[in-house]
């Protein structure tokens, strides 16, 4: 008797005693099934190790997806001693265990039970739960205690004690001479000794208690409990379910599916997936037209986490795929993510002959260096060569030639790399993350790297900054993984951040100082002559150039070559057709570095074509960038155009004339070539931060916003002019006169459409008389403002100027803005400053700009005649005005 029996008994006389025959059956059955569970659990662990590996091999394949005749027939291969099923003095226990399969599927399994075989039931299972209970083993028949263990201080060992009464339980500790217990772990005791039953019972706290149900995941251990006495099911991973193996020489293992696996250490401790293995499985699994692949992408990123995840999976799914399974590294050094340092890595394989020594040791026990014994062999292998980039050039081609060797049916090779140049086989590339995915990896970090660290607060922060993380760490898991580790000791995600992980010396060296070493000759001439036509200031350049400087302008499939050599390593990416940029400064530098010791290898004629060019308008690469932009309005995509356009002004380190010109030739072909006004404005709104103080700018700002024609719009053409001249900006006298000309002839315009729509309301009395007044008044007070200004500081320039001397531009907004001033003098009752502006206008200037003043001049006249005055003797200029009017 037990705990958890006593629990569940208290249970099974509750119901009886309320007479649910329907709920009574189920603990009926979970009892007597726990009891068998409980046996399978004690013969685990006692005889598992001991059992032979055919028998290990069909015990672990059982309790994958047991069955209750197959947890029965597990229990008999594990019970070598006897303890159990070869017992004969046994035989009521024995014969309720083995006809149990056979009453479950009969009561249970098939068909339907109704209300009058309950009572049938519940008596059968009362009588196979006697017989168990009745027998003479200790599991049943002593008062069994409960066992939690939970953790370890020193020697001693502390858990949780839950009483055979099925009521009690307290702390429990017991030293390490006792017994050698492992934490996190259920153990049985009767008064002589302690056994251990995981992982097929679970206890999550006193009152829930659960029972081993399968394996759903063998990679992780990953088991499936159901609850006893309530509903419910729980999934609880458990290391030691994962690791399972059915023998190990320390050499290789064999695993529970059969795969016979080398033993190499795993740069991981819970692989996060990255979308690669299932890539390379496949691969694997369906690939039926080559025999190798090569996994390639930049350091960091996961190539080696995933081929060796890979290599688990295969050897612990349920069905086998490789009889065997061979891992081996070139890798020299890694990266030490806890300690951001790079460390020196020994015993890698160098040569082929090691690797054919390495095959043959696992495969044949004969470290010969032979390679017909495997090109010969008729299973099936699996062979990965892990940073194949490390060999030597001469080893390269000799694994090269031996891969080529083998057979397609039985053989399958998966090469990692970082190099391009080395891709053989079929591609498999890998990337780093995207700032999504590096949230993902980093918070499942944190669950495998510092589990007691409480990840869940943070994740709401993480999100907030995902982009400087994504920044930091350049989205590569080994420097997520190291970004965990500086946060957990911080304690600060904002210091944490400060830190660019990517670009400390240490990153720089391990993911760049060999890179050279990986390209073509074609390709290192291209690394050198790159250096010559950037800077750290605008790491872009023109292909053309570089063509140049190549001598490749004849050669294009050679320089394509070469080009996405460095393209597929991120040296360099390609922005449009035209143009390359250096992935980042810190490789700008290393290609400085090597070009400042370059070798015999290097083509010289690149330097001498250099100087050339050097000071040529072809360099520059602005210029070049926006008359590539200027020519595809017509030819390329709206999001083309978009794209090109905004990269120039985007280029804060460009000419600044040639980004506000790029913006507004953007802004041209918006509004006028596609005729979306709307996207036109929020371009001047995207950048104003940044050209809110240039003329040009603001001109065209304004314009697109008086076109756009709401009220709302030109109201903010307005405020934008008012705003602009406020801050007295240092421009030239003719775009001065042309911003206050403007002022003034959209302030004009907009001041006496208002007084004239308040006259119309009044006279459909649409609005009261005081409501009118009001407003009336409020417009005097601003058609006086406007004619300060800036009507009279427009007219106070210019009266006294030879209005002809202005550009026609510059005179054609001084007069619009005029016009509209000497509109704002009528209304102010400023009438003779409004004759003295149409006669400088009638007097000085040609007839063709003679027009809108001569209106103001009758305008004033009638307004002035249609008072009673004396007769007076007409001027000079009066009779001038007289005679223009008549004509």
């Amino acid at each position: 008797m037990n705990y958890i029996i006593n629990q569940i008994n208290r249970k099974i006389n509750l119901l009886k005693g309320l007479d649910k025959k329907s709920e009574l059956k189920v603990h009926y059955q979970s009892k007597l099934e726990f009891y068998l569970i409980l046996i399978l659990g004690y013969l685990w662990n006692k005889n598992f190790e001991d059992i032979t590996e055919d028998e290990k091999e069909q015990v672990i394949e059982t309790i994958l997806k047991p069955s209750i005749g197959s947890i029965i027939s597990a229990s008999r291969t594990l019970d070598i001693k006897s303890d159990f099923f070869g017992n004969k003095k046994m035989k009521d226990f024995l014969k309720a265990i083995n006809d149990y399969p056979k009453i479950r599927n009969e009561k249970i399994g098939h068909g339907y039970s109704y209300e009058d075989t309950i009572s049938e039931y519940l008596e059968v299972f009362e009588n196979l739960i006697n017989k168990i209970e009745e027998s003479d083993i200790f599991l049943f028949k002593d008062k069994i205690d409960i066992i939690v263990t939970t953790s370890k201080s020193g020697e001693i060992h502390k858990g949780i004690q839950y009483k055979s009464n099925g009521s009690d339980y307290l702390a429990w500790s017991c030293p390490d001479e006792v017994f050698s217990f492992k934490e996190n772990s259920i153990y049985i005791k009767n008064e002589s000794d302690y056994f251990r039953v995981s992982p097929f019972i679970f206890i999550e706290n006193e009152n829930d208690f659960y029972s081993f149900s399968s394996i759903e995941e063998k990679l992780t251990g990953r088991v499936k409990f159901n609850q006893l006495i309530r509903t419910g099911k729980i999934y609880v991973e458990f290391e030691e379910l994962a690791k399972i193996d059915i023998a190990n020489d320390g050499l290789k293992r064999k695993t529970s599916n059969g795969t016979i696996i080398n033993e190499f250490s795993k740069n991981y401790k819970k692989y996060i997936d990255v979308g690669v293995s299932n890539k390379v499985i496949k691969f694997l699994t369906k690939n039926n037209s080559s025999v190798f692949a090569t996994l390639w992408g930049h350091g960091g990123i996961g190539k080696t986490a995933a081929i060796q995840n890979v290599c688990e999976i295969l050897a612990n799914q349920e069905r086998k795929k490789f009889d065997y399974i061979i891992f081996l590294s070139a890798k020299d050094r890694y990266y030490n993510f806890y300690k951001g340092v790079i460390q020196e890595l020994k015993d890698s394989i160098k040569t082929l002959a090691e690797t054919i020594d390495f095959i043959n040791s696992i495969v044949f026990s004969d470290d010969s260096s032979g390679e017909e014994a495997i090109i010969n062999y008729e299973g099936n292998m699996l062979i990965v060569i892990d940073d194949f980039e490390t060999f030597s050039k001469a080893e390269k081609n000799k694994i090269t030639s031996f891969i080529r060797k083998l057979d397609i049916n039985h053989h399958k090779v998966i090469l990692t790399t970082r190099s391009a140049t080395l891709i053989t086989g079929e591609e498999i590339e890998t990337n780093e993350l995207d700032e999504k995915n590096t949230i993902a990896f980093l918070i499942e970090a944190f669950r495998n790297e510092i589990p007691s660290y409480n990840v869940e607060k943070d994740i709401k922060s993480f999100n907030t900054y995902s982009n400087l993380i994504h920044n930091v760490t350049s989205g590569r898991p080994l420097f997520i993984l190291q970004f965990a580790i500086l946060l957990a000791q911080k304690g600060s995600l904002e210091e944490t951040l400060l830190i660019d992980i990517k670009s400390t010396e240490e990153a720089k060296n391990f993911l760049y100082d060999r890179i050279y070493d990986y390209l073509s000759q074609d390709a290192k001439n291209m690394f050198l002559a790159i250096n010559l036509l950037v800077n750290k200031d605008d790491l872009t350049g023109l292909l053309n150039n570089l063509r140049f400087l190549l001598n490749k302008e004849d050669k294009l499939e050679e320089f394509e070559d070469a080009l996405n050599e460095l393209v597929k390593l991120k040296i360099i990416i390609l922005e449009d057709k035209d143009f390359f940029k250096v992935y980042s400064y810190e490789i700008l530098k290393i290609m400085q570095s090597y070009y400042e010791n370059k070798g015999s290898d290097y083509d010289s004629s690149i330097t001498n074509r250099y100087t050339q060019i050097s000071s040529d308008d072809k360099l520059d690469t602005d210029y070049a960038l926006l008359k590539v932009a200027d020519s595809n309005r017509i030819v390329a995509s709206e999001s083309e155009v978009e794209n090109q356009y905004r990269r120039i002004i985007k280029r804060e380190n460009a000419d600044f004339k040639l980004r506000v010109r790029a913006l507004l030739n953007y802004a041209n072909y918006l509004f006028s070539q596609k005729g979306q006004v709307d996207k036109a404005l929020k371009l001047f709104d995207d950048y104003w931060h940044w050209f809110n103080n240039t003329s040009e700018f603001i001109i065209m700002q304004v314009r697109y916003c008086w076109a756009e024609g709401t009220k709302e719009s030109k109201y903010k053409a307005i405020n934008t002019l008012k705003g602009y001249l406020a801050k007295k900006p240092k421009i030239d006298e003719e775009i001065l006169l042309e911003i206050i000309g403007t002022l003034m002839t959209y302030s004009g315009i907009m001041i006496v459409a208002e007084r004239e729509d308040i006259k119309e309301k009044k006279r459909f009395k649409d609005i009261s008389d005081k409501k009118y007044e009001s407003l009336n008044s409020e417009q005097r007070t601003r058609f006086n403002e406007l004619f300060r200004y800036p009507g009279l500081k427009l007219y106070n320039t210019v009266k006294d100027r030879d209005l002809m001397s202005f550009s026609p531009k510059c005179r054609n907004f001084i007069l619009d803005g005029l016009t509209h001033f000497s509109e704002i003098c009528i209304r102010v009752n400023k009438r003779k400053i409004a004759k003295d502006v149409c006669a400088k206008i009638i007097t000085e200037l040609p007839a063709d700009y003679h027009k809108p003043f001569l209106h103001k001049i009758k305008k004033i006249n009638f307004i002035e005649n249609r008072k009673p005055s004396k007769k007076i003797v007409e001027s000079d200029l009066a009779s001038k005005l007289k005679q223009a009017l008549n004509k």
